[in-house]
Order: structure tokens, then sequence, then C-alpha cells
């Protein structure tokens, strides 16, 4: 069985189309944005691509994320959401420091990122924390719905009248 000519261009085309899609857009990585770690718990931790991630959080504008590589280097990462820009106010900026050593700063995209392992390990890390941030918004809504239930008992409600 041959493949037809016309379908091999037609996967090449679309390959070419997709690298120079991705070349000009400049976008391909995870955006840091507000929505996705709103109601991330103060502390906590959590594993993520067999990283031991711990972080702290300050209400709904920051967080703090550290753990430490298989070489035994500790990385943290720093995200600030500023609700002043103008352009897309809920675009978080990351700071990225490998051993006190600046990786990366002021950045919106991992895809700034230059080496890939690191970029894949911060991708792994941001997807945990805003699978953590979901998690805690939907216990929160289900606690807010759940009825009160008392503990007393009225004694006089027993009697029959």
């Amino acid at each position: 069985m041959t493949i037809p000519m016309e379908l091999l261009y037609l996967l090449i085309a679309v390959s070419l189309g997709a690298l120079v899609y991705r070349y000009v857009t400049g976008r391909g990585g995870v955006q840091i944005l507000r929505p996705d770690f709103a109601g991330l718990p103060a502390r906590g931790q959590v594993l993520a691509q067999q990283h031991d991630v711990r972080w702290s959080a300050a209400d709904d504008d920051s967080f703090v994320a550290a753990w430490q590589l298989e070489s035994g280097q500790l990385v943290a990462m720093q995200v600030v959401f500023d609700r002043l820009d103008e352009q897309d106010p809920d675009l978080g900026r990351m700071e990225l420091s490998v051993e006190r050593r600046r990786i990366a700063r002021d950045i919106g995209w991992t895809e700034k990122i230059r080496d890939r392992t690191l970029r894949a390990d911060v991708e792994a890390v941001l997807k945990a924390l805003a699978r953590e941030a979901k998690r805690a918004r939907s216990d929160e809504a289900r606690l807010a719905a759940a009825k009160v239930v008392s503990g007393e008992r009225d004694i006089d409600s027993g009697a029959r009248r």
C-alpha cells in the first residue's frame, strides 16, 4: 500500500503551516493568568513531575513556589499579578531563579524559558498549582452550598401534642 503523493504534500504543507504560525505568533507555552490561580490556598505542597513543590500565596495578587531539581539545585518561581497593566490586567509576570541566579524575569508565557527541561518543569508546576486552586475553589463552593446541621435538638419538638 502506497501513500498518494497528494496526501503526502498535504501533510507537509500542514506541518510547515503549523511551524510558520508558531514562529510568527511566538506563542508556545503556558500563559500565566489570574483566573487560573484564583483561590490558591495560602500555603501548600504538591507533587509535580516528581518534584515536591511548596508554595505560598498572598491573596490573588501573587504566589511563590519552590522545588528542588534532580541535580540538587533549588528553583524559585515568583508570580505577581498587576491589575494596573492596561493591555492585560489578568496576565501574571513571573521571575524564575535557579540557585539565586535569575533565569527569566517579567515573563507572562513560559515560552521565554530557553532551557527545555526547566520549561517543562515550570509548566508542570503551574498546571499543578492551577489544579490546586481549582480544587480549593470547588471545595469552597461545596461548603457554601452545604446546609447547616445543628447538633442541638429541640426537646419540645419531639413531644406529641
